[in-house]
């Protein structure tokens, strides 16, 4: 890697972030932290909510719409919201985390520039949780993230069938492994 070995590193970054160790957020490696403290600081209650931090990151999405005309707001990132880029673009390929998943669904409907910056954002709004509410992150893990996904298919193929005022029956196969 190309960050420097600074011995001692994590142990300072936990005492400077007030005991909260920000290492156990996906991609958040000591180097990144101390990067991303350098840029925001340590006292995140600046920004009221992590909606006005990922905003002042430059990681919101932006619109512009009057009437029928639509564009785009050019959207400018600061450092630290390119370091959570950077940071998204690690997890990409992750095989076993849930916000690889996340960013592998986005990229299939949206494009992989797009992904990355709505898993910048993620990882943002974690930071931001983490400094200030003081949440801590669990990582559910890759299988149970797609299990969520079909589960929420599922629940919207039963309220499309109703709005049609049709039924969804279960497989035969479905019936077998319950019965």
């Amino acid at each position: 890697m190309n960050a420097p070995q600074i011995p001692g590193l994590h142990g300072l970054l936990v005492r400077l972030c007030g005991g909260k160790d920000l290492t156990v957020l996906p991609a958040h490696t000591d180097y990144s932290l101390l990067q991303l403290i350098a840029e925001v600081g340590t006292d995140l209650s600046r920004w009221a909510t992590e909606k006005h931090f990922t905003a002042w990151l430059g990681l919101a999405p932006g619109s512009h719409q009057s009437g029928k005309r639509h564009g785009s707001v050019g959207r400018k990132r600061n450092r630290a919201g390119r370091l959570f880029c950077v940071m998204g673009r690690s997890l990409a390929r992750s095989k076993h985390i849930a916000l690889g998943g996340y960013y592998r669904r986005m990229a299939g409907r949206r494009g992989g520039l797009v992904a990355n910056i709505a898993l910048a954002r993620k990882l943002a709004e974690w930071f931001w949780r983490v400094m200030v509410k003081g949440v801590e992150y669990v990582e559910r893990g890759l299988a149970q993230y797609e299990e969520q996904v079909l589960e929420t298919k599922r629940r919207a193929l039963q309220r499309l069938a109703k709005q049609l005022g049709r039924v969804v029956l279960p497989s035969l196969a479905e019936l077998k492994a319950e019965g």
